[in-house]
């Protein structure tokens, strides 16, 4: 089995409180918002690396890296290592000489997360009065590139909130941020988090088909674990949140392999259940929304290679690995 892309969660936590993430209101609970161990990441990579060559590395997961103090620690150990390092981020902390130093340790990709198509759509869903400052340190980002002359790419994340609004948002969207900035915006409709949160539509049950991801070339490493543990290895970045999150662990790098984990009996039985389309005995993959055809879940993207399902960074689709 091939490896493209390894989702390796430097830091589990979050400084903001999204309206619709599972992580809000301290949400996620304490085994979920760990750091991981810069050793404990490196010792990863020489795990993954020797075996399946020159990866894309997401820093995020689903916690927001820059807590993280020593990020360009970890983004230079992805870099010595050939790989090619992403990460999303709520840009409040990117900024001055820490935003420099990651830069300078060969960030090849930063996605701006940005829901909410205007100072107070921005508050309303991100919890923060930060609207102008994301911009300003998006901005202060894509400059500095530009000055050191790296090829890290600069792009944003956003979010539908009402599908019955969905032209009038993208043209908000590019208008008062994507524009401004100069990132390659993408602009997605919202999902159920595996069921743990019940967005403002509801996408169509019929045809039920697996997302593809038990079988993509790409896995998720959480920077913390059940208990006292670190490093588990779960399905997804959708499973956050209890009770799911915890229902979804296949294993922990502390205390297991690589490769005892993701070709360990828990993952081979995900993939077979995939396969079979026995969706309603995996309880946290049931009520995902992900397993729903919709053709146009991202609506919209100045990327001229974008592609439902396309993950920036990666050569692969996850519609390639459905059936």
């Amino acid at each position: 089995m091939e490896l493209e892309r390894a989702v390796i969660e430097v830091a589990g936590g979050c400084n903001y409180s999204c309206d619709m993430c599972p992580q809000k209101d301290n949400g996620r609970g304490w085994e979920f918002t760990k750091l991981m161990p810069l050793d404990m990441f490196e010792d990863i990579l020489d795990q993954i690396t020797p075996k399946y060559g020159h990866l894309v590395i997401n820093l995020e997961g689903s916690g927001e890296p820059t807590l993280a103090k020593k990020l360009p620690k970890y983004i230079e150990a992805v870099t010595k290592r050939g790989c090619k390092s992403f990460m999303y981020t709520n840009g409040s902390f990117l900024t001055g000489h820490f935003m420099e130093d990651c830069i300078d340790a060969g960030l090849d990709f930063v996605r701006f997360s940005c829901i909410g198509y205007n100072a107070e759509k921005y508050e309303q869903w991100m919890s923060k009065p930060w609207f102008n400052k994301l911009k300003d340190h998006a901005t202060e980002t894509r400059d500095y590139i530009d000055k050191s002359g790296s090829k890290c790419e600069v792009s944003s994340y956003h979010l539908i909130l009402d599908n019955d609004n969905i032209e009038y948002e993208i043209e908000q969207y590019q208008k008062n941020f994507i524009d401004p900035v100069g990132s390659i915006g993408y602009i997605w409709k919202m999902h159920n988090w595996s069921g743990n949160y019940q967005p403002l539509y509801v996408r169509d049950p019929k045809n039920r088909r697996s997302c593809g991801r038990p079988k993509a070339p790409e896995v998720t490493i959480r920077a913390g674990g059940l208990g006292d543990h670190k490093g588990a290895i779960t399905p997804c970045c959708q499973t956050m949140g209890p009770p799911n999150e915890s229902k979804s662990v296949l294993g922990h790098l502390d205390d297991h392999s690589f490769d005892e984990v993701f070709f360990g009996n828990k993952y081979n039985e995900l993939r077979k259940a995939h396969e079979e389309g026995r969706f309603d005995d995996i309880d946290y993959c049931k009520n995902c929304d992900f397993l729903y055809e919709d053709p146009e879940v991202l609506v919209w993207s100045n990327d001229p290679e974008a592609k439902i399902d396309r993950m920036l960074g990666t050569n692969f689709s996850l519609g390639d690995y459905k059936d």
